[in-house]
């Protein structure tokens, strides 16, 4: 039993098992996520990453990662231990990652859209998401307010981190979620859009988007700050 699990069973013994009304809606979550599957023999890339994982998320209490991420302390013990159950290494990699999104958008490509999602959220590129790393998504996309959410959809679309989005990278994120819709047929058809909205976020036609463009053309624009309630 390692030192968070250690935590979440004492705040168990002091507060009781019971589970709120508030944590129904992540066990819809929880069953997308966690499937179940067999139980396979640990690989040494799997072993490698597991040494990985310590040295990334270390929260003393229940307390504190309910702090940290918006939480409730019974949120954080139903997902701490679901995350446990199904990761017992305390790590996501990708390959299970894009098994999540495939199940939820079964008609169409979710590999090339999960693969932005998980790079944006394993920021230091280790190849997995520990349970820090996914608390701390699940924060923002689901609690966080609308410049948080703001700020992670412009780290999502600054996939080689330089603190800007070109054009490119832009038509990227928009082929990847025509492919999830499995709407192919459509991506050529979004070039026109994406130039459009690259325009009018390049305020001083220097070819890239900085923070500040990205920022202030999404909270000016009432379709965009609307569809930040459905992220990822």
């Amino acid at each position: 039993m390692d030192a968070n699990e250690a935590v979440v069973e004492k705040q168990d013994a002091e507060e009781g098992n019971s589970v709120p009304k508030e944590v129904s809606c992540l066990k819809r979550l929880k069953s997308i996520i966690f499937k179940e599957k067999e139980v396979e023999l640990m690989t040494t890339t799997e072993k490698v990453m597991e040494l990985l994982q310590p040295v990334r998320y270390k929260p003393s209490s229940v307390e504190e990662i309910s702090r940290e991420t918006k939480f409730t302390k019974s949120e954080v013990k139903f997902l701490y231990r679901s995350f446990k159950q199904e990761c017992p290494n305390g790590i996501i990699d990708e390959d299970r990652f894009k098994e999540v999104y495939e199940n939820i958008f079964p008609l169409g490509d979710a590999s090339k859209y999960a693969h932005l999602v998980f790079h944006s959220i394993d920021r230091e590129d280790t190849g997995g998401i520990t349970f820090g790393d996914f608390m701390e998504f699940l924060s923002v996309i689901s609690k966080g307010s609308t410049e948080e959410k703001i700020l992670w959809s412009f780290h999502f679309y600054d996939a080689d981190r330089d603190g800007c989005i070109n054009k490119e990278q832009m038509l990227k994120v928009s082929e990847s979620i025509c492919s999830l819709m499995s709407h192919n047929s459509e991506i050529a058809q979004e070039m026109p859009h994406v130039d459009r909205v690259f325009t009018m976020m390049d305020s001083d036609g220097d070819g890239v988007v900085t923070k500040e463009d990205f920022f202030r053309y999404c909270i000016t624009t009432n379709t965009v700050r609307q569809s930040l309630d459905f992220l990822p």
